[in-house]
């Protein structure tokens, strides 16, 4: 592992116990076992360091996968697809989320401004994949932009709910049955059918 791959892995375990306030440059330095000044030479700042945390266990590879994949399938599969993945990554990743969904309104606007193109990013590969799907499968004259952060939302508020809020252990059976009812309730929505 290098220097750069070993200071992102102390910010996040940080991160996720302390919180991004909570956690100074100069601990992620000694986490890391590296002298303060190579942090900052690597990433300038602490928001470098939240930054590139952020992209290190971002969805967006997972979700640029998917895309690949999900070419040969009908629009209803590949909907299905995208919300378990999401979902179940979402799962994975519940200890960061929680830390910034708890600190979100502390943070600089220089982090916000990193969180909010990191949500933008999501909705634009989601938005890519149905727009190569309206080529096959005709759909409902409405702004897909906001009818994808829709989508997300659903998702994204199902598991908040489940995950972050209630910490509730819930069977593959019912989440399989409620993001499968999502995925019904997006595509009467957008299907010109």
């Amino acid at each position: 592992m290098d220097t750069k791959e070993k200071i992102i892995d102390a910010a996040f375990e940080l991160f996720s116990t302390k919180g991004y306030l909570g956690t100074t440059t100069k601990e992620i330095a000694q986490h890391a076992n590296v002298c303060e000044v190579t942090v900052f030479r690597h990433f300038g700042t602490k928001e470098g360091i939240f930054d590139a945390v952020l992209r290190a266990n971002s969805i967006l590879p997972e979700f640029q996968k998917i895309t690949v994949k999900t070419d040969d399938l009908s629009l209803e599969e590949t909907l299905n697809v995208i919300t378990k993945k999401l979902y179940f990554t979402l799962v994975n990743k519940k200890k960061f989320i929680r830390i910034i969904l708890s600190e979100l309104n502390q943070y600089s606007e220089k982090v916000i401004e990193i969180y909010k193109n990191f949500i933008e990013e999501m909705d634009e590969l989601l938005v890519n994949i149905l727009e190569k799907k309206q080529k096959k499968y005709p759909l409902k004259n409405i702004d897909i932009k906001i009818a994808v952060k829709g989508f997300i939302g659903m998702i994204f508020s199902y598991f908040q709910i489940n995950e972050i809020f209630l910490d509730k252990k819930i069977s593959t059976q019912e989440i399989d049955n409620a993001l499968s009812t999502f995925v019904q309730i997006f595509l009467r929505g957008i299907e010109d059918i």
